[in-house]
């Protein structure tokens, strides 16, 4: 295994990737500040899964290359059209929104730079390091069911070129269809610039992902309900590390990579609604750059994962209400109606999306997994799933709640987004009637440790208030301790002393449960159901031996079909599932017969398929195999040979057909 310090330069590749070009548009838009940095990442993806799908239209590769012409094109672009803009018409964005908020909190003016600096810093290091400690490697794989596609997409992507989201469905050609890439895209994009191993490049790109792109994207949000405050920016980061529920949970359960790529996007999209409603109390013309900003973004987080925007818009229903309610006191005026026209319209809307877009259910097995009585108290101990408590979270989010409550007019945001949270989780958990469970919780697959991360997302808000309370508490008291002192030097002490609390406590218990379920799926335990150290040997040894046009059969729960991932090799049944041609199914069942039916050598030709692996008949479903029936017995099977063995891993070749 190698040791994270190898993976120094594909971190630093990885961060560029997700950040760099998102960055660079939302630079030449005019973009500043928090609202520059936060759409960096989605809309990155968004050029990465909007380009892929456009080259795939135009039959050109995706690539570094190609993606690169297309962003300078785009950031050039982008930046002549505003400055048609600014020319013709004054700006109206605000200004000096920094100067004002530290004059109110009396701070010092450098609070706010250096709390972004140390919240960011103090968030990826606590996330990052109990990632890789969990991980154990960067070229450590997760030994789960979803993986074979996660690996596998990434690596046709790199070497086909194809990273169309309208078509990847799960690769195969008979199974081609809609499957949101981009997430896939961007590692692919990754290994272009030369991360040559594919879990190196998907380690990197999910780190930074969780512990970069996910704080950024917290802060923005707690910025935008609770101000641009130093305490808040700090208090934002420490939080975003500890719900055991996401982002860790997400590593060791599926694997679920884009959708937990797109969770950390999602209060972004949040974000930009209620600065959309907000912007409207004024004028319309305040709203057209947060609209510009919400089209720039939300593809991004759709070509992740579609039910992140559903969730996004779900969250944001509470910042609909007040367009609303001003009608009712300024009804004569043109822009309360034409606000709360809107407002109504996004009401509409989101009902339509979260009853509409939603998977096919008949692929979501997840029943409840618990009782009314269990769900009410995970929800109460911000405890959602089967894990340890989280005992920091309690006093953090009472104290929340007290405060909200008490606020309820400020603070109705935080209200309802952890009313949202909590309703869904109850109904993914604890409810059994079938109808509301799929109704409420469908969009999700009836999940529950989907539906946990999406409930410790919405509730973080009201953790963030919580430790914010209690700050302030913190310093009132130190007043009484050290009346000479100024108010910015307490706020600092008392942020240092809780926020340090914190992180002592915090990181203890449920965290440390999430760790060792992460150790335990990326094979730290020694069970390696998908992939061993002797079978992923035998895949690097691949390309040596099988040549490039050719195609390799396997049992795709074994890891056996993992060749596209790790040797750049075409693999009959690339997903454990997926429609299969008929000549296909035919191979499945009756490979080991090449030298005794002529009809399947036709077939074998037909299609190149002349190699065969055998990694044993353990996978991640056990022993049930569906329809691999003719790779069974390769050893002894007529006009078949051993080309290569490492361990109990075997190649074969289909000598017969040659």
């Amino acid at each position: 295994m190698a040791p994270w310090v190898d993976a120094i330069a594909p971190f630093l590749i990885a961060v560029s990737v997700v950040i760099g070009p998102g960055l660079l548009v939302v630079s030449a838009a005019g973009a500043r500040g928090w609202i520059r940095w936060s759409l960096s990442a989605p809309v990155t993806f968004s050029i990465a899964g909007l380009g892929a799908v456009l080259l795939g239209l135009l039959r050109l590769p995706f690539d570094p290359i190609s993606f690169a012409a297309g962003l300078v094109a785009l950031a050039g672009m982008v930046w002549f059209v505003r400055r048609l803009i600014t020319r013709r018409f004054a700006s109206g964005a605000p200004t000096g929104e920094h100067a004002r908020i530290r004059r109110e909190h009396d701070l010092a003016p450098w609070a706010v730079p250096a709390a972004v600096v140390v919240g960011l810093s103090l968030a990826a290091a606590l996330i990052s390091s109990r990632l890789m400690r969990g991980i154990g490697s960067p070229t450590a794989i997760a030994q789960l069911f979803d993986n074979v596609f996660h690996l596998n997409a990434i690596g046709l992507i790199h070497t086909t070129g194809n990273g169309s989201s309208l078509s990847l469905g799960n690769l195969t050609e008979a199974s081609r269809g809609f499957y949101p890439a981009a997430f896939h895209d961007v590692v692919a994009l990754v290994m272009g610039l030369g991360v040559s191993d594919v879990s190196i490049a998907l380690n990197a790109v999910s780190v930074v992902m969780a512990a970069v792109v996910w704080p950024v994207s917290l802060s923005f949000l707690a910025t935008r309900i609770f101000g641009n405050r130093a305490d808040i920016i700090v208090l934002s980061g420490i939080c975003a590390s500890l719900f055991a529920a996401f982002p860790y949970r997400l590593f060791s359960f599926g694997v679920l990579y884009p959708f937990m790529s797109g969770l950390t996007m999602l209060p972004v999209l949040v974000a930009l609604v209620m600065e959309f409603f907000r912007a409207g109390r004024s004028s319309f013309r305040r709203q057209v750059p947060v609209t510009v900003a919400v089209g720039a973004a939300a593809p991004g987080i759709a070509l992740t994962h579609p039910s992140v925007v559903v969730a996004a818009l779900l969250l944001a229903l509470v910042f609909a209400v007040p367009p609303l309610l001003r009608l009712l006191r300024e009804r004569s005026s043109v822009l309360a109606r034409s606000q709360a026209a809107i407002a109504l319209a996004y009401i509409v809307g989101t009902v339509a999306v979260f009853l509409i877009v939603r998977p096919p259910l008949s692929t979501a097995p997840w029943d409840p997994i618990q009782d009314p009585r269990a769900a009410v108290g995970s929800i109460a101990l911000m405890s959602p799933g089967t894990g340890l408590i989280g005992w920091v979270l309690i006093p953090l989010a009472a104290s929340g709640l007290i405060r909200a409550i008490r606020h309820a007019r400020r603070y109705a945001a935080v209200l309802a987004m952890t009313t949202t949270g909590s309703i869904l989780y109850f109904a993914s958990a604890a409810m059994w009637h079938p109808f509301l469970r799929d109704l409420l919780a469908g969009v999700w697959y009836r999940d529950t440790e989907r539906v946990s991360a999406l409930f410790a997302v919405a509730c973080l808000p009201l953790v963030i208030l919580g430790a914010a309370t209690i700050t302030r508490a913190m310093a009132a008291g130190l007043r009484r301790v050290i009346p000479s002192s100024s108010a910015w030097l307490r706020t600092i002490i008392a942020v240092v002393l809780v926020g340090g609390l914190i992180v002592v406590v915090g990181q203890r218990g449920a965290l440390t449960q999430a760790e060792s379920w992460l150790g335990q799926s990326f094979g730290q335990a020694g069970v390696e159901p998908l992939l061993s150290e002797d079978e992923r040997a035998l895949l690097e040894e691949l390309p040596d031996i099988v040549p490039a046009n050719e195609v390799v059969l396997g049992d795709a729960s074994t890891g056996a079909s993992l060749t596209p991932a790790f040797s750049g090799r075409e693999a009959l049944t690339p997903h454990i599932f997926g429609e299969r041609s008929k000549d296909e199914k035919m191979l499945l069942s009756r490979w080991d017969r090449v030298g005794v039916d002529p009809s399947v050598c036709e077939v074998v030709r037909e299609l190149d398929a002349y190699w065969a692996l055998d990694f044993g008949t353990e996978g991640v479903l056990g022993q049930d195999r569906p329809e691999i029936y003719g790779l069974d017995s390769l050893a002894d099977a007529p006009g078949v040979e051993e080309v290569a063995r490492v361990g109990d891993a075997a190649l074969y070749e289909a000598v017969a057909c040659r």
